[in-house]
């Protein structure tokens, strides 16, 4: 008689179980950026003004598309979610929903300057913006970070992630860096809406650039062991 693996307790929720619910409200915040373009910038705002806004709602669509990828593929390699990460996963779900909303008031308000003694409605927003940029990143590295004394991962994996991690610990740092700017200078108002989607492209680059070197050094131990 096949003996049936031990099922996960009932505090916990396996990936295949999340993953619809995750994927289909980040498939609504998208939606959300598609129609959130404000009315009165369509009825009656100059070309150059129109043309700047749906570049923002695009670069804030990258933005969402890499963040799913990101969390997505922290679900993944967890396979079991104790209440931990769920809250986690839950959390930056809320963080997302909340992206189409911003965008918009970036849209509106965020063009204006303002410093660190200047609180602005550009200030404000921008800053918010790039807050709720920093939460995100925040806790995917949190839950990155608590995978590392997860039972379900292997030696391997927490190799892997530990690599992973270090990268977007970069990244972060680019982007409190980003923060620092929209606080103290004048100059710096909603710029960061083009470096954002950079640096996340240049975080995946480098991770998947990691992995493939550790894959291959792996592959080298492998060979040279035979």
């Amino acid at each position: 008689m096949a003996t049936q693996s031990p099922r996960p307790p009932h505090q916990s929720l396996t990936s295949e179980g999340i993953l619809p619910l995750f994927d289909t409200l980040f498939g609504v915040a998208l939606t959300l950026l598609a129609y959130s373009l404000p009315d009165h910038l369509k009825n009656g705002m100059d070309t150059e003004k129109l043309a700047q806004a749906i570049v923002i709602y695009l670069l804030s669509a990258v933005i969402v598309v890499l963040y799913w990828y990101r969390m997505r593929r922290l679900i993944v390699a967890t396979r079991v979610l104790y209440p931990l990460q769920l809250a986690l996963s839950l959390s930056g779900l809320i963080l997302v929903v909340m992206l189409p909303k911003l965008a918009q008031l970036v849209v509106i308000y965020g063009g204006g300057s303002g410093d660190l003694l200047n609180w602005t409605p550009a200030q404000i927003v921008n800053m918010l913006f790039l807050s709720f940029l920093g939460l995100y990143d925040g806790t995917c590295l949190f839950y990155g970070f608590s995978l590392l004394r997860h039972s379900h991962i292997q030696p391997d994996e927490r190799r892997r992630l530990r690599l992973q991690m270090r990268v977007q610990l970069i990244g972060v740092f680019i982007l409190m860096s980003l923060g620092i700017l929209e606080l103290t200078s004048m100059n710096f108002n909603n710029e960061y809406v083009l470096i954002v989607p950079i640096v996340l492209l240049l975080e995946e680059w480098r991770i998947a650039r990691v992995l493939n070197q550790e894959i291959s050094l792996v592959q080298a131990e492998d060979e040279s062991a035979v």
